[in-house]
C-alpha cells in the first residue's frame, strides 16, 4: 500500500523533474540553449525546472526562436515538443538539422 504522507514529501531533483511524462520542460530547456548557441533567442534558461517556474516567457522566446529559423514550435510543459515546417511535422532531429545547415553556431555555452 502507498504510504500517502511519504509520498506528499518526495521531492524530485531536477534530473528527475526532466524526465516526467516524455520530455517534460527539459525539451523546452534543451531547445532553449541550442537556439542560443545559433543566435536564435538572446538568453537561454539553463534548465527544466526554470523553465518550467517561467513557463509563459520561456516557451514564447523559444516558439519565437524557432520561429526565426522557419519552424513552428509547440512548446509543452508536460509532453514532448511539436515541430512543424511548412505545415508538415516533422521529429526534433529535422528541426535541430534544419537550424544546423542554415544558421551558424555563434556562442559556446561553457
Amino acid at each position: 500500500m502507498i504510504d500517502k504522507d511519504k509520498l506528499a514529501n518526495a521531492a524530485m531533483n531536477e534530473e528527475e523533474l526532466d524526465n516526467v511524462a516524455g520530455g517534460f520542460s527539459g525539451d523546452t530547456a534543451r531547445d532553449s540553449q541550442f537556439l542560443y548557441e545559433h543566435g536564435l533567442v538572446d538568453s537561454y534558461s539553463g534548465n527544466g525546472l526554470s523553465i518550467l517556474l517561467n513557463w509563459n516567457s520561456e516557451s514564447a522566446a523559444v516558439d519565437s526562436g524557432w520561429s526565426k529559423a522557419g519552424i513552428t514550435c509547440v512548446t509543452k510543459p508536460f509532453e514532448y515538443n511539436l515541430y512543424f515546417k511548412d505545415g508538415k511535422e516533422i521529429t526534433h532531429d529535422e528541426a535541430i538539422a534544419h537550424v544546423k545547415a542554415n544558421f551558424q553556431k555563434v556562442r559556446s555555452i561553457d
